[in-house]
């Protein structure tokens, strides 16, 4: 999953015609395997409006249901797909998990607002 993370944006015709797989992947892998898994997908989407529209939604119900540690990195990760048409979907994402965050990892979640708001 590193590897495909570090070359997502020029292999991503190849990689998504492989989307299922990498998403299964991600259900039953390492912690490794789904932080990398993350950037990989947040990569892919960054490519094109149609990998965006394909991956994203699967980026937001993850940070949904990821834990509560996990959060601020996989949100971070998911920057890179950000557009002005779903930056408001991220935010209400990270709103509603904001109670289940620790001081530390708020401050990172802020972070995320101060660059989604500039």
């Amino acid at each position: 999953m590193t590897a495909l993370a570090t070359i997502a944006e020029i292999a991503s015709e190849t990689i998504m015609a492989h989307l299922d797989t990498l998403r299964s992947a991600m259900k039953v892998g390492s912690v490794i395997t789904i932080d990398k898994g993350v950037l990989t997908l947040a990569k892919l989407a960054a490519v094109s409006k149609e990998n965006n529209d394909a991956i994203f939604p699967f980026l937001l119900h993850h940070l949904e249901n990821c834990r509560p540690k996990e959060i601020p990195q996989h949100s971070e990760s998911t920057l890179l797909a950000v557009t002005e048409e779903n930056k408001e979907e991220l935010l209400n994402v990270l709103r509603k998990r904001e109670e289940y965050l620790t001081a530390p990892q708020q401050k990172r979640v802020k972070k995320i607002y101060k660059t989604l708001e500039a």
